[in-house]
């Protein structure tokens, strides 16, 4: 019995998301890592300032791991380490922490994939929201960073189309987003007909797949 017990407690340990801290800067990731133990849904894992150490740490965890990465580790850039992560561990989830003058990383993150990004400034109150969905397996972009992507590229969304775009990429049903907005189903429906529109696409997953890749 008592194995049995002990079986069922560390398989329940296992379906706790451990969250691996990496920047090339120690002090960088001890400051976050502060902020991930204070989130009751997830654990926190080791650090790593280089790649080697996110490989070691990364392949020591059979369970579900979510990575807070920050653009540059000792020896590679933000580019070089989430290929890594594509090829090796793709089932690993990815939230990038950018400062605003590194901007242009989020957009490197977003379009290689990355499952949600943070900017250093905001951390505080974005990242325990953005590892809360990333817990429950939901890619979310936060509205203010996909308002300031969509305006980069010449963006010609209402205010109201952003907050639903950002609903809509939060992974929202449209009863979700109505119920949040208070607004009916079918105002919503008839927001998401001019948002596919503006985008040119016809369904959900087109919008948020145009938006990702940057080619609307």
């Amino acid at each position: 019995m008592r194995d049995m017990i002990d079986a069922t407690v560390e398989d329940a340990g296992l379906d706790v998301p451990e969250v691996i801290v990496a920047d090339r800067q120690a002090i960088v990731c001890q400051g976050l890592g502060s902020l991930v133990a204070q989130i009751a849904e997830v654990r926190l894992g080791p650090f790593a300032t280089d790649l080697a150490s996110l490989r070691k740490a990364l392949g020591e965890r059979p369970g579900r791991v979510i990575l807070v990465l920050g653009v540059r580790l000792a020896d590679a850039d933000l580019g070089r380490v989430l290929e890594m992560l594509r090829r090796d561990h793709p089932r690993v989830m990815v939230v990038v922490v950018a400062e605003e003058a590194e901007f242009a990383f989020i957009r490197t993150a977003v379009k290689a994939g990355a499952h949600s990004v943070c900017m250093m400034g905001q951390v505080l109150s974005s990242l325990p929201r953005v590892l809360g969905h990333l817990v429950e397996g939901h890619s979310i972009l936060p509205v203010e960073i996909l308002k300031r992507l969509m305006g980069e590229q010449g963006d010609s969304l209402t205010r109201r189309e952003h907050e639903i775009l950002g609903l809509l990429v939060d992974g929202l049903t449209n009863f979700q987003i109505s119920a949040r907005l208070g607004l009916s189903e079918n105002t919503v429906k008839y927001y998401l007909k001019a948002i596919y529109q503006k985008l040119d696409v016809n369904s959900r997953g087109g919008a948020i797949a145009k938006y990702v890749a940057g080619t609307y």
